[in-house]
């Protein structure tokens, strides 16, 4: 090999090696920085302080069977220790009748979610809450009824919940 063209070899592989050390480097310092989940959960969103296991037990509620996309906010009330909690989550029309009879909604009710004292309106944003949470029409549906202390949210269509919904479970202490 040529006294010139092994320079260039060597000069290739010079910064093929700094290139690599550079992107080594820029990968640790965003790791090294990168903001943890909160609570070691991703499914946490920002302000998060109780796992979601512990969130659920407080508030007296259970996630419906099969659900996704499961995101949280849960807080503890520093003063008295009351849990504030809102999960984003998609289910099945199936699932989520079976979710609110089991807490407390006969199946009649169920089939007339958009009568009575349930409240219409655009939940798509609830405050801290990440992830795709309901769009309207969307009702809110107290648990167990009569309470107002624990809401589901669930996308309608029409007169029945959507085949495929997104869900948000709200809990709030007295």
């Amino acid at each position: 090999m040529s006294e010139a063209r092994e320079r260039t070899v060597r000069r290739a592989i010079g910064l093929a090696v700094l290139v690599a050390l550079a992107l080594l480097g820029w990968w640790v310092v965003r790791w090294a920085t990168e903001e943890a989940p909160p609570v070691g959960d991703g499914r946490a969103c920002t302000g998060t302080d109780l796992p979601l296991d512990q969130a659920l037990a407080a508030c007296g509620l259970d996630l419906p069977a099969r659900a996704t996309d499961v995101h949280y906010l849960a807080r503890a009330d520093p003063d008295t220790g009351r849990v504030h909690l809102a999960v984003a989550l998609h289910s099945t029309r199936d699932a989520m009748t079976d979710y609110l009879k089991q807490h407390g909604l006969t199946a009649d009710q169920v089939a007339k979610l958009d009568d009575g004292p349930y409240e219409h309106g655009d939940v798509a944003d609830y405050r801290g809450l990440c992830g795709n949470t309901a769009k309207i029409p969307a009702i809110r549906v107290p648990v167990p009824p009569g309470t107002g202390q624990a809401a589901v949210v669930v996308e309608m269509d029409g007169r029945a919940i959507r085949e495929h919904t997104a869900v948000i479970l709200e809990a709030a202490p007295n």
